[in-house]
């Protein structure tokens, strides 16, 4: 409540000192895209007065996340293609100024991979590691939007929950050895895979784990609804 309050008189005193000028486009980039791998830039189109377009588009960008597996460090090398179309709806009576409510659509493509140093019964193994993820969803953002001098746009956006349709993949497989794993072997890789999923909250507890001995693959898939909440912050110049 108190940070409502606070951006309220922000948006106050800014929209009071920038009264003259209204913008018909914003161009801004959002910084925590970087978070899952990629660079996001958004545009943002006037309709009227308090309604606005907002296409947002994620290009892929290598980021590396580190992860453990059987307590050794694990290089999770990640990039993502992200899409996202709103309908914006300011509060304010100024153009793209003021707190607003944003119905929007996306879309996410994130993969991820990886190679781990761990054992299986008392045996040295190196496991591959392959992640693709999917997701189509649908979501209601809040948020507050600042132009300062004219023409420094600073979009918060600080509520955003949204219901995901998603897809997602998991693989690990020893290639370096050619025998089949034992049923103990099988067993500590699928318990082992268990453990470094749980590290990662969007799939965490909820695939589907098989082990292929004679392969010395491990595959955890997961299809089905997620929620999720969406917030950060993007800046950029108003047109």
């Amino acid at each position: 409540m108190t940070l409502i309050l606070i951006l309220s008189l922000i948006c106050s005193f800014i929209n009071a000192q920038d009264k003259a000028f209204e913008p018909k486009i914003t161009l801004k980039w959002a910084p925590t895209g970087l978070i899952m791998g990629n660079v996001s830039f958004q545009g943002e189109y006037s309709l009227l007065t308090k309604s606005s377009l907002t296409v947002k588009i994620g290009v892929p960008a290598g980021r590396t996340h580190d992860a453990n597996f059987d307590g050794h460090n694990v290089d999770m090398h990640m990039k993502a293609v992200s899409f996202l179309a709103g309908f914006r709806r300011y509060l304010s009576k100024q153009v793209m100024r003021g707190f607003y409510i944003e119905p929007f659509f996306t879309y996410v493509h994130h993969t991820s991979d990886g190679t781990g140093e761990g054992e299986l019964d008392g045996q040295p193994v190196t496991m591959d590691f392959t992640n693709a993820y999917n997701g189509i969803g649908i979501g209601v953002q809040l948020g507050a939007q600042f132009i300062v001098a004219n023409r420094l746009v600073i979009d918060f956006f600080f509520l955003g929950p949204q219901l995901t349709s998603s897809i997602n993949n998991f693989r690990a497989i020893d290639p370096y050895h050619s025998g089949a794993w034992t049923n103990i072997q099988a067993d500590e890789a699928e318990q082992d895979i268990k453990d470094f999923l749980n590290q990662f909250p969007f799939i965490r507890n909820k695939v589907d784990v098989h082990v292929d001995n004679m392969n010395r693959t491990v595959t955890a898939d997961f299809n089905g609804p997620l929620m999720g909440i969406r917030f950060g912050v993007s800046i950029g110049i108003a047109l």
